[in-house]
């Protein structure tokens, strides 16, 4: 089996959400399955993302995705990555490409190195179950919003790097799994966001493509003008910066927007992993 490295979305090489990319060199079997999951649990990525499927004549790939917790049913962070490595690795062409599921499948356009997503849905905003205060010194306005996805979003005055990070066992014990903190600022129509998903096996994403769709329309909503485009930076505080740019529309209940980022592969060779 080979594993490429991608590093997604950051302003600079190394600076981003990294991903390790399995390509198995036969079948893919449960075998295979194990040794992603060990891979994960040992890597410094943030996730693994097993290739499992790869047709060149349909543009499509399916894949299974794995963190240090386990198995994750959630791919779309993990796509761009899979996705832009798989073109550059020649697997499949440089264009549309999708990755399919059983519930259907996800498209997007990549040439290897820039990669844009879009996102289409009902754009969910609801209260959330309990008061981030609960969890750190937070001030604020707390909601779920995303498209399709709600993601628990706090709007705060203050630089999010300056904040600290919530409180993980006690979010685990109210069952509550992410937590984002984002500053919006309407003159240089930026967001500057910390994302914190612990329920999901990553305390602290350093680059997360639907919750940069949610805090997207987050800025599209509270934007007084008529502006189309926005950046998201999701930061942490070990220096990562991952960057954004989201086009389109959130008005009334439904958003139509696309998300665009860098990736960098590395090289798309790789390096031999396990027996397989």
């Amino acid at each position: 089996m080979r594993v490429t490295t991608v590093d997604m979305f950051g302003a600079a090489p190394g600076r981003g959400s990294a991903l390790d990319v399995l390509v198995p060199d036969g079948p893919c079997g449960e075998a295979a399955a194990e040794e992603a999951a060990a891979h994960a649990r040992r890597s410094a990525a943030d996730e693994s993302v097993l290739v499992v499927e790869c047709r060149r004549a349909q543009r499509t790939f399916a894949s299974r995705v794995f963190n240090a917790g386990g198995e994750t049913p959630f791919a779309t962070h993990s796509l761009a990555g899979a996705a832009a490595c798989l073109v550059g690795a020649g697997h499949l062409p440089p264009g549309e490409v999708g990755r399919t599921a059983e519930s259907g499948s996800q498209w997007l356009w990549t040439d290897g190195h820039e990669v844009r997503v879009p996102f289409d849905g009902p754009v969910v905003h609801r209260g959330i179950p309990h008061d981030p205060a609960l969890f750190g010194p937070y001030a604020g306005t707390p909601y779920a919003g995303g498209v399709g996805r709600a993601f628990n979003l706090l709007r705060v005055a203050e630089d999010p790097r300056t904040l600290p990070a919530p409180d993980p066992g006690r979010m685990r014990e109210l069952g509550f799994t992410d937590l984002t903190v984002f500053r919006w600022d309407p003159d240089r129509g930026e967001v500057l966001a910390r994302v914190f998903a612990p329920g999901f096996g990553i305390p602290e994403d350093a680059g997360c493509l639907p919750a940069a769709a949610a805090l997207g329309v987050a800025a599209l909503r509270l934007a007084a003008d008529d502006r189309t485009s926005v950046t998201v930076r999701q930061v942490t505080v070990r220096g990562t910066e991952s960057v954004f740019r989201c086009t389109g529309s959130a008005r009334g209940g439904s958003a139509n927007v696309t998300i665009t980022g860098r990736v960098w592969t590395g090289g798309t060779a790789g390096r031999e992993v396990g027996g397989s």
